[in-house]
């Protein structure tokens, strides 16, 4: 008889047992290569959702639109869907189908009276223009677009133009205007006449209650304020600040504080060795882009002198990819901190100021481009060649201010006296920038870390010696249950006592806190040096579980001393007002939720898994190690340290890294214990922001496929890898130290 027949017929082991056997393997190795492929598949998932971040832009050329017969085309612009344009040209405005290439509608507006327009501009909102004439008068208007859709639900963009306010700002003609309308009553007008002249031109209209208003102009000759020639301006929304740059590569600035007040030049700042021929603002009205004769490009913004200062000066903050010839044209996007750039040999470029990147830049053929004009959703471009020539480009740019520089690195943002890291994703208004650093969400995570590891760490590990090595079977088999059944503790209960309870506590009680770490150790240290004092026939009449309420009662005993001892710390050390000598001394402001709250709920969430594998390990290590130390003449104490301990160091390793990584991904306790603030501070007296708490509060309002919404996708993608960096080093390191102890 065969060995595998003798197998088959072993007595006891029936075919229905050997079915059973078989099907439980294959459920078994199915289950186990499941959730193989369920982490992976999540892992890809995420990962694939975060990738998009730095895949490059697209810019393809749409349509090339030939108005030589109209030209020169001086402005032009289109609408948010991108269905019909508009181009200004010496007679009108005339706006066109996109998509058939046909007019709809040619304005030559009667305030013309038989003048040329010679120079124009579209303002940022893509609705307010203005039209500077050969005759030195300007012409506020304003495009609009009304959209409509048919029975059939196919859209229709209905184009309709208007004059609003009109000046008379110079006797020559304008070749350079810049005109900007608040949105309520007030127009500002910078204009360059051909001689030289540079006049403002304020327009305010002031409503009656009864419906109507009366309109004042107000002019200003600010060309005696200037050295040099006026080049190149731009103005605010508001028309609060004025600038110009000139051919010597100054830029001037003024400012009307109030309605009526006259322009007060500030200050000038130089910003090229060469003439500036392009100056416009960027979305918010804060940073200037500036272009010179030589093809450079760079960003200015306002910086505090001094912290807590309001004197501002300009600075240079970034400096963009530069142009082989002049630039002479600019277009910011009206969605972010995008921006067109096109010079004298037609070449347009494509930066993002904060990131520092540009894109791509279009060869021109050597006509100058005459002007610019993004796509009110950033989603496509117009240019417009001095041959009259228009090209329309589509464009796929989703996460313009995404770099690795501008995740992990220091950017200098708006309103910052430096670069920094910084995590803020919302702001009050549509002009806010979004600061996506993940550097502080890393910060904070390391730092709650660090001080929940601080309070579980030693608490576990010596709770786990002691029931392991010195308490009776009948005091450890009460304890470990009890130590383990608090895991079982949700961890938004946790984070809900931690801020609604203990938050409020330690405020009031901060010193007795502190000099709990002193206090408790001691006397603890004291009370068993104490026990050890007593004969040692009395300590063998006590039962083991009394020695533990002892001890829990000298802990107890500890505990209220501290706190009873705060106040009078408090008192002689901080002059009876720790948070007043702690933002005095060191100007550190003590947050109600912070780490020492996260540190003891994090930490009460931590202690069951480290003390559970520690005690495991302890437990394990062979009793002979510990028979044959005691037989030499070591202590207990010292067979626990010196022998078992380094023995079941792989198991206690495991057991830190494991709680580490447990600390790591924990969200409800820093969700509700802590300000949530991501900010770069180690006191323990502030919060912080955890990544995965990050991803629990954003998420929800993160757009679909936004980069907000991928930025939260890489930080899981972070957080997943850190948590396996920590378990690999974990498994690395138990793995050699148990083949050294192995060999005891």
């Amino acid at each position: 008889m065969t060995e595998s027949n003798a197998k088959r017929q072993l007595p006891g082991i029936t075919p229905g047992a050997r079915l059973m056997d078989r099907a439980g393997r294959w459920v078994i190795t199915a289950g186990g290569i499941g959730v193989i492929l369920s982490v992976l598949g999540i892992f890809l998932f995420v990962l694939i959702e975060s990738y998009p971040l730095f895949l490059k832009p697209s810019v393809s050329q749409a349509r090339i639109f030939d108005f030589s017969q109209r030209q020169p085309v001086l402005c032009t612009g289109v609408d948010p869907y991108r269905a019909v344009m508009f181009v200004v040209h010496e007679t009108g405005v005339d706006f066109f189908d996109v998509n058939t290439q046909s007019v709809i509608e040619s304005v030559s507006p009667p305030e013309l009276q038989g003048r040329r327009i010679r120079s124009a501009y579209r303002a940022l909102d893509n609705t307010h223009l203005g039209l500077g004439l050969d005759d030195g008068s300007m012409l506020g208007c304003r495009v609009a677009f009304d959209v409509t859709y048919d029975a059939d639900g196919k859209q229709i963009v209905t184009p309709s133009f208007a004059v609003e306010s009109a000046m008379k700002l110079t006797d020559d003609a304008l070749v350079h205007l810049v005109f900007r309308h608040d949105g309520e009553a007030r127009g500002t007008a910078l204009g360059i006449a051909a001689s030289g002249q540079l006049v403002l031109g304020v327009s305010e209209t002031r409503r009656g209650l009864l419906g109507g208003g009366r309109t004042t102009v107000r002019t200003r000759d600010l060309t005696p304020d200037i050295k040099g020639r006026a080049t190149a301006g731009a103005v605010t929304k508001s028309g609060r600040y004025v600038l110009v740059g000139t051919d010597r590569g100054d830029v001037f600035r003024w400012e009307m504080k109030r309605a009526g007040s006259d322009p007060k030049l500030l200050d000038h700042f130089r910003v090229s060795d060469q003439a500036v021929t392009a100056l416009d603002f960027l979305l918010g009205d804060v940073s200037v882009i500036v272009g010179d004769a030589g093809g450079r490009v760079s960003t200015w913004m306002p910086v505090r002198i001094h912290e807590g200062d309001n004197k501002r000066t300009f600075k240079k903050i970034h400096t963009l990819e530069s142009h082989p010839t002049a630039v002479i044209a600019f277009s910011s996007s009206a969605r972010d901190k995008q921006f067109l750039s096109g010079d004298a040999l037609g070449g347009v470029a494509l930066h993002h100021m904060t990131s520092e990147q540009t894109f791509v830049y279009l060869r021109g053929n050597g006509v100058p481009v005459q002007a610019l004009a993004f796509a009110p959703k950033a989603n496509g471009f117009l240019t417009v060649e001095k041959s009259g020539q228009v090209a329309n480009f589509d464009l796929h740019n989703p996460h313009p201010e995404v770099t690795l520089q501008t995740l992990f690195g220091k950017v200098w943002y708006e309103g910052y006296t430096e670069p920094q890291h910084v995590w803020q994703s919302t702001g009050g208004s549509d002009d806010f920038e979004p600061k996506l650093s993940i550097v502080p969400l890393m910060f904070g995570t390391f730092k709650g870390t660090l001080y929940a590891m601080l309070f579980a760490l030693p608490l576990a590990i010596l709770a786990a010696i002691y029931t392991s090595e010195f308490a009776s079977p009948r005091v450890r088999n009460l304890v470990k249950p009890v130590v383990e059944l608090m895991a079982s503790l949700p961890s938004v209960i946790l984070g809900f006592l931690a801020g609604l309870w203990l938050a409020p506590v330690l405020e009031t009680r901060v010193v007795g806190a502190l000099l709990l770490l002193p206090f408790v150790p001691m006397v603890i240290v004291l009370g068993a040096w104490a026990w050890g004092q007593v004969s040692e026939e009395f300590a063998r009449r006590v039962p083991d579980h009394w020695i533990l309420a002892l001890l829990a009662g000298i802990a107890l005993f500890a505990l209220y001393l501290s706190f009873a001892l705060g106040p009078v710390a408090e008192s002689l050390l901080f002059g009876g007002n720790f948070q007043s000598w702690l933002l005095g001394t060191t100007d550190t402001r003590y947050d109600q939720r912070n780490c020492l709250v996260v540190g003891f709920a994090m930490g009460f969430a931590v202690v069951p898994i480290i003390y559970t594998i520690c005690e495991d390990a302890l437990s394990s290590v062979p009793q002979h190690l510990r028979a044959g130390s005691l037989a030499l003449g070591a202590t207990p104490w010292q067979t626990a340290i010196r022998v078992v301990l380094p023995t079941a160091s792989p198991g206690i390793f495991s057991a830190t890294m494991i709680g580490f990584g447990r600390a790591v991904g924990e969200t409800m306790i820093v969700l509700m214990a802590t300000g949530n603030t991501p900010i770069l501070d180690w006191t323990i007296f502030n919060g912080m922001r955890t990544m995965s708490a990050n991803i629990a509060v954003e998420i929800p309002e993160a757009p679909h496929e936004g980069t907000l919404y991928r930025v939260l996708f890489l930080t899981g993608v972070l957080l997943a890898g850190i948590t396996f960096l920590v378990n690999t080093l974990a498994e690395v390191v138990r793995q050699r130290l148990r083949e050294k102890y192995s060999r005891i």
